[in-house]
């Protein structure tokens, strides 16, 4: 049984395995020692822990874990979410409720790195930051769809955006006596339905930038180099408290900006970034660095490791720069300090 003195403000300490209808609580009393693992209907839970005295509660950051955690820090229960990944090595038995409940359990009094429970307003941003996300896919995906069909009549469209917008209603309109009228009504629906999605990108990055205007750091992001209103609103979320990553390398690893590596005695070899992230997030601060690389006053270093290595990888050296500068403005609450800049 684990060591439950540094637990001692506590009445309990709690491991709870989420699930859609019945929720697996493993506790054990600070006092008495005495341990039960049982199962409590959902409709049931804020009502058990409404009679309990302040508890320490693990669960792992997973599907409707930030709501509950924000429903029970709400009673006075000391809440801390974990990453599954570390959790698993904690679960002792064959997978089931009453294992993955105890195996949480072990992974708390541990001390396994938690995750920051979101406020509602870091709750909001998140969500409209992932419909904004799914918008740009889908509209990316049929103005390629689009551009793929008119390239079967002759008309080769840009790859930019605007421009596609600007020549794509030209180019359906002469296919008028080539292209059955069907053909030529589907496509002008589809490129309806892709400046409607236009619209709704504005409309969903003016409400995320104002709501992310109200977070402690916003204004403090944005004097990072190659941030914009995107970037900062992901970062609003991400280091709403910066003390959950030991250092900026940290906080850079685990968006995969960090190469992996691998050896055994005593050579380590390095290796390629890894795939295991959020790869749109990765990519939207890759955005910012090719923003970096492009400014017509560079830093001495953005220079020289555009100079000495290939372009890809000094966009990932640069975003990871980017991602470390990004911390330390949340950890210590100031702008981004202004390094000597080179023409280009």
């Amino acid at each position: 049984m684990a060591n439950l003195n540094q637990f001692c403000n506590f009445t309990k300490i709690i491991g709870i395995d989420i699930a859609k209808s019945v929720f697996q609580i493993y506790s054990c009393d600070t006092q008495t020692g005495e341990i039960t693992n049982v199962q409590v209907k959902r409709d049931k839970v804020l009502e058990s822990f409404a009679n309990y005295g302040k508890c320490l509660i693990g669960m792992e950051a997973c599907g409707s874990s930030q709501y509950w955690a924000r429903q029970l820090q709400a009673l006075g229960h000391t809440v801390r979410l974990m990453d599954p990944k570390l959790v698993k090595p904690f679960v002792r038995h064959n997978k089931s409720d009453k294992a993955d409940a105890e195996g949480i359990y072990h992974a708390l009094v541990s001390g396994v790195r938690a995750v920051t429970v979101k406020t509602e307003t870091e709750r909001d941003i998140q969500t409209l930051l992932t419909m904004r996300a799914l918008l740009v896919k889908q509209r990316t995906a049929r103005i390629n769809h689009v551009r793929g069909l008119l390239a079967e009549y002759g008309h080769v469209m840009p790859r930019n955006v605007n421009q596609f917008d600007t020549k794509v209603d030209e180019c359906i309109n002469s296919l008028e006596g080539d292209a059955v009228q069907l053909v030529i009504n589907m496509m002008r629906d589809t490129v309806k339905s892709i400046r409607d999605d236009q619209d709704r990108i504005k409309t969903l990055q003016r409400e995320i930038s104002r709501l992310a205007n109200q977070t402690r750091n916003a204004k403090h992001f944005l004097t990072v180099p190659g941030v914009g209103e995107t970037i900062m609103a992901y970062m609003c979320v991400l280091l709403a408290d910066p003390t959950q990553f030991s250092s900026a390398r940290q906080f850079a690893a685990y968006l995969g900006l960090v190469p992996m590596h691998t050896g055994s005695g005593g050579k380590t070899v390095t290796t390629k970034i890894p795939g295991r992230c959020d790869k749109a997030l990765r990519a939207v601060l890759v955005q910012g660095a090719h923003a970096v690389a492009r400014s017509k006053c560079r830093t001495d270093w953005v220079k020289n490791i555009l100079a000495k290595k290939p372009k890809k990888v000094a966009m990932v050296a640069i975003a990871n720069r980017m991602a470390r500068q990004c911390w330390a403005v949340a950890s210590k609450g100031q702008d981004w300090r202004r390094m000597p800049v080179t023409a280009a």
